[in-house]
């Protein structure tokens, strides 16, 4: 499966979009190509139309770059490259902003693991490991807001914060910060 059939008046050529250079996300390739193969495309990707960069679905873009797709859907924006730079940045940070409902993401979980197909093609392990990382960083969040506060963010940390969030330990700095210091010992 790839683009599903409601999208597909949207398909274009692949190879006529760009990553956005200045999106500075780092989306989870592997994981959203997976999704891909399991559930095809069901939303599309967004195209500054004076430029074919893209402004949200950078990943998805590259992910069905790596399954090989020579399509993909998309819709356009028509916008000058400031307010591009704008809805990309603002996609982004709304994401960053979503959290779930821990219990009753459990209780839809339990629900999909007892149906016939369970879990499979779900994500279910990133998911878990996303609420394993939130209740670690939980943990120390009012610490961490204080030194961000105090201007206390020690910027010597930032190389391995990136490692950790490039390896799915953390998916902030602050997140960093406050598990570092479990793992060290160091909670209040």
């Amino acid at each position: 499966m790839q683009i599903r059939e409601s999208l597909l008046s949207l398909a274009q050529p692949i190879s006529q979009f760009r990553v956005h250079p200045k999106n500075v996300r780092q989306g989870d390739i592997g994981a959203i190509a997976e999704s891909l193969k399991a559930h095809g495309q069901y939303r599309p990707i967004v195209v500054q139309r004076s430029t074919n960069q893209i402004l949200a679905g950078n990943h998805t873009f590259q992910a069905a770059k790596s399954l090989g797709w020579n399509e993909i859907a998309a819709t356009y924006v028509d916008c000058d490259d400031d307010q591009a730079v704008r809805i990309l940045l603002a996609d982004n940070r709304t994401n960053d902003l979503a959290s779930y409902d821990d219990s009753a993401l459990i209780d839809l979980l339990k629900e999909l693991s007892a149906s016939d197909t369970g879990l499979e093609k779900t994500l279910a392990e990133h998911i878990k490991e996303g609420i394993d990382n939130k209740n670690k960083a939980k943990a120390l969040n009012d610490r961490v807001k204080k030194e961000a506060e105090r201007d206390d963010i020690d910027p010597k940390h930032f190389l391995e914060c990136k490692r950790w969030i490039n390896a799915k330990v953390c998916n902030t700095y602050e997140q960093y910060l406050a598990i570092k210091d479990l793992v060290n010992g160091e909670s209040d």
